[in-house]
């Protein structure tokens, strides 16, 4: 199984199991996901935490298969809502969730940890969102939720240049509510369950529909809306091509021959 629920009382476990992939979002992954949210909300958990196996939360979308899905309009759309129907899925949960990173949160597991409500990780953890660095745009939330979380320069940054922060900037940024030395991070990811755990499991939950009803700005349409131009761009740009060609052969992009944009738009 590429994803292992596991429920204890007030509290559901799930571990994204596809290390020699780095937990990417394969159609089982992402299966496994949306049922451990349901699993978790039908056992009447209050609290969900989400971590990859090896320490990666996910590296984001499973780019050999996406390639595969580039002739199949349907299957190419139905792959992308998916993935984008999961992340929505963790951020509307009737409970907390918690994203854990001890190693790598990049693209779309940048995206599942901008979904969930807090997320505790490792002060040598590395989180981005990486789509340009390969070609690439956000699909499941990035250029929605990173703006919505961070200041407006920073929000740029991380989307324009495709960097990695370390687990400490995240922190104090704002990405991240809790970071820790990496040996200590599960006894600080302990103390955050035990405390959110003794807590009403309905009055949490009534908590978090405050929370999320107090934003004055609805973010489906711009998801929508973000997961076409997505789309699009699998499907006629020459520099998505290149990024899944180069993700493929296992080299860097190379964009230099890419058409000018200006050019095109005069």
């Amino acid at each position: 199984m590429d994803v292992v629920v596991e429920v204890d009382g007030a509290v559901a476990r799930v571990l994204i199991d596809r290390a020699r992939a780095l937990n990417a979002l394969s159609p089982a992954v992402l299966h496994g996901l949306r049922a451990a949210v349901d699993t978790a909300t039908q056992a009447g958990c209050s609290v969900l935490v989400l971590r990859g196996s090896g320490g990666t939360l996910s590296a984001g979308a499973d780019l050999k298969y996406l390639e595969t899905l580039l002739g199949d309009e349907g299957a190419l759309d139905r792959y992308l809502v998916e993935i984008g129907a999961m992340v929505d899925a963790l951020e509307a949960a009737p409970l907390v969730t918690i994203a854990v990173v001890e190693g790598y949160a990049l693209a779309g597991g940048c995206e599942i940890l901008l979904a969930c409500d807090l997320a505790v990780v490792a002060e040598d953890a590395k989180i981005g969102d990486r789509h340009l660095e390969y070609g690439l745009l956000p699909g499941a939330g990035g250029s929605v939720r990173l703006p919505r979380a961070l200041p407006a320069a920073l929000a740029r940054r991380l989307l324009y240049t495709a960097e990695m922060i370390d687990g400490r900037i995240a922190f104090e940024w704002g990405l991240a509510s809790h970071v820790a030395p990496a040996a200590e991070l599960d006894t600080v990811l302990e103390e955050l369950v035990a405390r959110l755990a003794r807590h009403s499991r309905s009055a949490l939950a009534g908590m978090k529909r405050l929370y999320r009803a107090s934003r004055d700005t609805p973010v489906a349409d711009a998801l929508v809306a973000e997961r076409a131009v997505l789309v699009e761009h699998l499907r006629n740009s020459p520099a998505a091509a290149e990024g899944l060609a180069a993700f493929r052969a296992g080299r860097a992009p190379d964009f230099t021959a890419e058409p000018d944009v200006r050019a095109e738009g005069n």
